[in-house]
């Protein structure tokens, strides 16, 4: 009788050190599992910061060229403007002269 209670007590001891195990087995895989987790988001957001920052590049390039553009047009349309007074400004002096005039 003694000799199955010492097996038994051997039995739950050796079940008791199984379940340390398993339960530290778990703790471990659950570290794991975290940091493979905050790897995965590193590299994520890298991977975002990185896109987003090329857009961003992409984008301010599209910008200036439209600026400049802009002021390209902006500069010529100026100087059709002033052409355009310097040939006809008499004219449209005595034209505006004479509607005042009709009044």
């Amino acid at each position: 009788m003694e000799d199955i209670i010492n097996k038994l007590t051997e039995i739950e001891a050796a079940a008791s050190r199984i379940m340390d195990d398993v339960s530290e087995q778990k703790k471990q895989l659950a570290l794991e599992y975290d940091q493979a987790v905050q790897d995965f988001d590193r590299a994520i957001d890298e991977e975002t910061q990185k896109k987003t920052a090329g857009i961003r590049e992409g984008l301010e390039t599209q910008m200036k060229e439209k600026l400049a553009r802009q002021e390209s047009e902006t500069a010529r349309t100026l100087e059709e403007m002033e052409k355009h007074y310097e040939e006809c400004h008499t004219a449209l002096a005595a034209e505006i002269y004479n509607r005042i005039l009709r009044m």
